[in-house]
């Protein structure tokens, strides 16, 4: 069954209409054109490398669609994290950056189309695309109402799981756990980017070679992150492991733990997006959901770590470690996003 959408697709709009806009309006002068525009320029405002507005065309709108696309997942996830109605300033960034480097771009073809012989960075045209956007959204985010997100999912027979846990450390069996979180947004731009990125190496090496091996090297290293992440648990360490290539991010002898606990947070407020995060004295590793296990290391950081089924994930650690977990608490401040 699919999950009912928290946040509104118009707000949204202004990226949208702005991509479209530019589109239209770049199109319709292409016949104006100039043969080759700068694509860097010194601080002086003297080219350095040339290459097709095309090449500058499809940047803005590569950008500009892989941006609205990580905006939107973005804005739902704080949306499903909201305890109350917070203005959202995610929301901002897709409109802002369509703006900004679509008004450079504008500006750019029309400087070089009247013959200038120095263009320096349009500051001006940038500025003024990138608040025209990122108004219209904050007056869409304004008007935004609260909607309470979907329950947090309810798992299955935890107890039942402990205890059979429990019984195999008492015989003195080896335990292997695997906590996998892998979303789907991470598969989406984990495939879906690099293709974008590889279809601008194409146009971008018909002209030059070096920006479009950038554009495949960039590519290449969006598509590590396929697989999310991996946390493992043995008799004798916990880590944790990232993307296609399996990278260690973390890892910890259990007999460095001192305590666990089951925690609610929220990941955008508290830390600022998913991923590899810091807050305070705690990292955390995390690609989705509101919950996850927090592991006190004594003088060392504490290590959250998320998983769509933390009382499992808790009751593994504790058999291995001795240590029962508190029950779920929202850190220092309240778990979802509140205020």
């Amino acid at each position: 069954m699919l999950q009912k959408i928290v946040h509104p697709w118009w707000g949204h709009l202004p990226a949208a209409l702005g991509l479209m806009g530019f589109v239209i309006y770049s199109l319709s002068g292409v016949r104006s054109w100039p043969a080759r525009m700068p694509l860097s320029t010194t601080w002086r405002g003297e080219p350095n490398m040339w290459g097709s507005p095309w090449i500058g065309f499809a940047i803005v709108v590569g950008l500009g669609l892989a941006f609205m696309s990580v905006s939107t997942i973005m804005d739902e996830m704080w949306a499903r994290q909201e305890g109350r109605k917070r203005f959202n300033v995610f929301a901002l960034l897709d409109e802002a950056l369509i703006g900004w480097l679509g008004g450079t771009q504008l500006a750019m073809v029309a400087s070089i189309s009247q013959g200038a012989s120095t263009i320096p960075y349009p500051w001006g045209a940038a500025l003024l695309g990138a608040t025209i956007l990122a108004g219209g959204a904050a007056a869409l985010e304004s008007q935004r109402s609260f909607v309470p997100g979907p329950s947090l999912p309810v798992e299955t027979q935890p107890e039942a799981f402990a205890r059979a846990i429990q019984e195999r450390v008492a015989r003195g069996e080896r335990v292997v756990y695997w906590d996998i979180q892998n979303p789907r947004y991470v598969t989406v731009l984990s495939l879906g980017l690099p293709v974008i990125l590889w279809i601008g190496a194409g146009f971008a090496m018909g002209q030059i070679l070096w920006p479009g091996i950038i554009l495949v090297l960039c590519g290449a290293s969006m598509l590590c992150f396929y697989g999310g992440l991996r946390t493992r648990v043995t008799n004798e360490e916990v880590t944790v492991r990232y993307g296609l290539l399996g990278i260690r991010i973390f890892r910890c002898q259990t007999g460095e733990i001192e305590s666990l606990r089951l925690r609610e947070f929220a990941a955008l407020r508290e830390f600022g997006g998913y991923g590899i995060r810091l807050s305070g004295s705690t990292v955390g590793f995390f690609l989705s959901g509101s919950r996850g296990v927090d592991i006190g290391r004594g003088r060392k950081r504490s290590a959250l770590i998320g998983s769509d089924r933390p009382k499992r994930l808790a009751a593994v650690l504790a058999a291995v470690t001795g240590i029962e977990p508190t029950a779920y608490d929202a850190g220092n401040e309240a778990g979802r996003i509140d205020g």
